[in-house]
């Protein structure tokens, strides 16, 4: 996947596992994304019908060997996080890395729903 795929939303090659997401529809074909954020802005701009989903996963940004659910994550939001396509949003595991991340990059903690309202058309 690294250093092949390329991003369903933005085209770009996949290379940096700590940024990575993918989306699984319901009859199970995978998306792969370069960034968190082109995950977002390709659910928010509708080009996959929200009944067709089955999953969001993304990688824990200080673990990054394995995806794990979105639901399940934490995420950061800053400009000092240097994402492929400059969401400036990470995913971490745990609720305390967030906070020291956060803190750290004076960002924002965001849970999932909140990073999916910021990719809104509303926003």
């Amino acid at each position: 996947m690294y250093g092949s795929d390329q991003c369903a939303h933005c085209h770009m090659t996949i290379a940096d596992p700590r940024y990575a997401a993918e989306l699984v529809t319901k009859t199970g074909k995978v998306l792969v994304f370069d960034d968190i954020g082109c995950l977002t802005a390709f659910l928010a701009a509708g080009d996959v019908a929200p009944g067709t989903v089955h999953s969001t996963w993304a990688h824990d940004y200080l673990a990054p060997d394995a995806f794990i659910r979105t639901a399940e994550l934490q995420f950061v939001r800053s400009t000092a996080f240097h994402t492929p396509m400059s969401s400036g949003i990470i995913a971490v595991a745990r609720s305390s890395s967030a906070d020291s991340l956060g803190a750290a990059a004076h960002g924002e903690r965001l849970d999932w729903a909140q990073v999916l309202a910021v990719a809104s058309p509303s926003h």
